[in-house]
């Protein structure tokens, strides 16, 4: 019996494939197969995997012309023989050969049809833990639990997809949250492991936002509300539903005068209104995206003054986020001591030539701007006042991203 089938669509990863398709054969588990669907690349990657195919018994390869991972998924889907599903993206690789083996047999010992552990980001060299980690061993209740993002950290039983007709959307942006929040409804609970199991390769590659993949999101949130409203998970709004259109305001911002944009927007604002009662807050329109960008556009202009004004200025968060910022306004940084964590646990020293410290090394009288996602900046706010700095400036990277469409 095959235990597992990994499905791995692979476009133009001939740097990284070879790493996530060795972390899978060095699984300790071993009655598992490898459909591998290379899905129209135009670099060396199908001929790597004609070589594992030959090389191993195990790895099966297809073939397809470019039309996005969902649908090399889907194709990869029909040919699965195992118990159980995973799906890999070709440039992440899992965090230990007993990682699968883990997995399944915590799903088998509590009888689930759906099992997940913990993940890592790897941004270059530096690894960072996942904001939303299983931190003990236990059946969770989906409803409660509402995150339908993070699919391949999770082994899912094959014959709940099959059973529900439950396949990948056709769009080629956002097309696994919607994916794997139908598995979840009808799963209705998983079993999560505190164990690390997969590594996720982040911040070597930017999404261009054009106005197809720009729709292509909006369905993808659009079918996310709608299954999330009739099966009521208020969690999954709560936590994630109602704070993704902002995430995603600068490709919004970018296409605000194609109709079609605001038709999907419309369509997700009136499930929200049929369903929950606290409106205010939650609604994308165009006045309120036109008042966004003025505000955004005076906080800018206050930002820049205080550069120019400080004696010392220290950008707070070394990740993709305080980088942009440098790149996006170096030339108002001219008097830039460095960047800053909250605690150094990298070998780092330096970035782009900048020194990189803790942030209780720099001087208190320093202009401190905070770079970061709104969870991790309130806790860094936090940090910044129990330290007692006082000259405070926060921008989200959202905002950071839209300041590029003005």
């Amino acid at each position: 019996m095959i235990k597992i089938s990994v499905i791995i669509p692979a476009y133009n990863m001939e740097n990284y494939l070879r790493e996530c398709l060795d972390s899978v054969l060095g699984q300790t588990i071993k009655d598992i197969e490898i459909i591998c669907i290379d899905d129209g690349s135009t670099d060396n990657s199908y001929e790597i995997l004609l070589e594992y195919n030959k090389k191993y018994e195990n790895v099966i390869v297809l073939q397809q012309k470019n039309q996005g991972s969902g649908s090399a998924r889907n194709r990869g889907m029909e040919h699965a023989n195992g118990r159980y599903v995973c799906f890999m993206d070709a440039d992440d690789y899992y965090a230990k050969p007993q990682a699968l083996e883990q997995l399944f047999l915590a799903a088998e010992k509590n009888g689930v049809l759906v099992c997940g552990g913990n993940k890592e980001l790897l941004y270059g060299e530096k690894k960072m833990k996942h904001d939303v980690p299983f931190n003990e061993e236990k059946k969770i209740v989906f409803k409660y639990y509402g995150n339908f993002y993070d699919y391949t950290r999770y082994i899912i039983r094959t014959d709940v997809i099959r059973k529900n007709n439950i396949l990948f959307p056709s769009y080629r942006r956002y097309q696994d949250p919607p994916f794997l929040l139908n598995v979840m409804i009808h799963a209705q609970e998983f079993y999560a492991v505190n164990e690390l199991v997969y590594i996720v390769r982040k911040g070597y590659k930017e999404v261009k936002y054009t106005l197809e993949v720009t729709l292509d999101l909006l369905q993808g949130i659009r079918d996310c509300f709608k299954m999330a409203y009739e099966n009521d998970l208020l969690v999954a709004y709560e936590r994630y539903l109602k704070y993704v259109l902002f995430s995603y305001l600068p490709a919004i911002y970018k296409y605000a005068d194609q109709g079609r944009v605001w038709e999907l927007i419309d369509e997700i604002n009136k499930i929200s209104m049929k369903w929950v009662s606290e409106i205010s807050d939650i609604f994308l329109n165009r006045s309120a995206l036109d008042e966004y960008v003025i505000k955004l556009k005076e906080k800018r202009d206050c930002l820049v003054a205080k550069c120019h004004e400080a004696k010392e200025v220290v950008i707070y968060g070394a990740g993709v986020a305080g980088k942009l910022f440098l790149e996006k306004y170096k030339k108002e940084c001219s008097r830039l001591a460095g960047f800053a964590i909250s605690k150094k646990d990298v070998d780092e020293s330096f970035i782009n030539g900048y020194p990189l410290k803790e942030i209780s090394e720099y001087d208190k009288d320093a202009f401190v701007v905070v770079v970061a996602n709104q969870k991790n900046a309130e806790e860094m706010m936090r940090n910044l006042e129990k330290l007692d700095y006082k000259n405070l400036f926060y921008i989200e990277y959202t905002g950071l991203k839209m300041l590029e469409e003005l």
